[in-house]
């Protein structure tokens, strides 16, 4: 088709003037926050790794004008606690970045959320080229409220060959070794957490009536509390725990203890780990701060450099332009098979939780 050169000139002028309006538009917005966010607080909610709150201290570092409020809590205690408050007109978090699990199940059917699309400033963190995934940027078909930034192989079941003389721990089958009834904990698995997901990635491999048999026939201890399921796996007490503290052995292991105690690797599950703004976040600006600087290509080299220093496996980012930690190669995912895992904090892995969710209350009615 023939272009007269007066209209290829007029097109370009009008193309340059649109681009320059955009960059126009995004440098305000993002210069407009920066300013406003001063004097603010941030109200941020973590999951309880040491490596989540080392970030938010490069945070405060970067940007020394807002006041950063932490909160360190397991998941599975922070979503009650938001949706209770919530319930009561309590509007007091700004911004909660954990494993997604809790958030997707349990506060976004609440309606705890404000989009976190109208948050996002930086050309960076909206570029979809920038995501290996852009197609799998969120837990839910709900809308874009949770963004995953790192996707990574998980396991939280942990073995002690210390704790019963002779046993081995081969595969899952090995679970039902009479040797070790009465010798498993497992991190209450009504609601989302480690015991919970772990149990999720064995139903996954071997059927929901193994996962029953094991429920009953082994008469595993079922406790509330994740450091409860680490430190009985430790301390030799169980042979067996699911739901142990990954990055709490880990640190065991680097201070030379642990020597008997060894990740269960038969079976994993795949772990999103995202960010959310709350729902009326009392301080905006520098929540928009906040989102823009954790997903940039910076703020995710903070999450990869941390996260490496106190836990054996996800040092891993969804950004194209983020390599994973060189140690942390075993856990970064291929994307065209994450169907053979359990994806337990999307919605894909809603119907397999479900399920371990099911087993367990009909264990306890009987």
């Amino acid at each position: 088709m023939k272009v007269h050169s007066g209209t290829a000139a007029l097109a370009l002028a009008i193309s340059l003037c649109t681009s320059a309006a955009v960059a126009q538009d995004w440098q305000k917005e993002w210069a407009d926050a920066l300013a406003q966010s001063k004097g603010q607080n941030l109200n941020l909610a973590v999951h309880s790794y040491e490596a989540h709150e080392a970030v938010a201290r490069d945070f405060q570092k970067k940007f020394p004008d807002i006041k950063v409020n932490v909160t360190a809590s397991t998941p599975s205690s922070m979503a009650p606690r938001i949706v209770t408050e919530q319930k009561n007109k309590i509007y007091n978090w700004d911004s909660w970045w954990a494993s997604t699990s809790n958030m997707n199940n349990i506060v976004l059917p609440a309606d705890g959320f404000d989009k976190i699309t109208d948050y996002l400033i930086l050309p960076e963190v909206k570029e979809p080229k920038n995501w290996q995934r852009p197609d799998m940027l969120y837990t839910s078909e709900r809308g874009p409220f949770i963004l995953v930034h790192s996707y990574y192989y998980e396991g939280t079941g942990f073995w002690n060959a210390a704790a019963v003389k002779g046993y081995k721990l081969e595969n899952a089958d090995s679970l039902l070794d009479p040797r070790i009834v009465g010798k498993i904990v497992i991190e209450d698995p009504r609601r989302p957490n480690g015991g919970s997901n772990a149990l999720a990635a064995l139903l996954k491999l071997k059927g929901s009536d193994f996962v029953e048999t094991l429920m009953t026939k082994m008469q595993p201890t079922f406790m509330n509390i994740t450091r409860q399921v680490t430190d009985s796996v430790t301390r030799a007490d169980a042979a067996i725990g699911f739901g142990g503290n990954p990055e709490a052995v880990y640190q065991c292991w680097n201070a030379g203890g642990c020597k008997d105690v060894a990740r269960i690797k038969q079976f994993n599950y795949v772990l999103a780990r995202g960010v959310a703004v709350l729902k009326n976040a009392p301080n905006k600006a520098a929540t928009k701060v906040w989102i823009n600087w954790l997903l940039s290509r910076e703020g995710q080299e903070s999450y990869v450099q941390n996260w490496a220093k106190t836990n054996q496996s996800g040092a891993v980012s969804l950004r194209a332009d983020v390599a994973p930690d060189p140690k942390h190669m075993d856990s970064v995912p291929d994307y065209t098979r994450l169907d053979q895992f359990v994806s337990v904090a999307t919605d894909s892995g809603t119907p397999v939780m479900e399920e371990v969710y099911r087993l367990f209350n009909k264990v306890q009615s009987r």
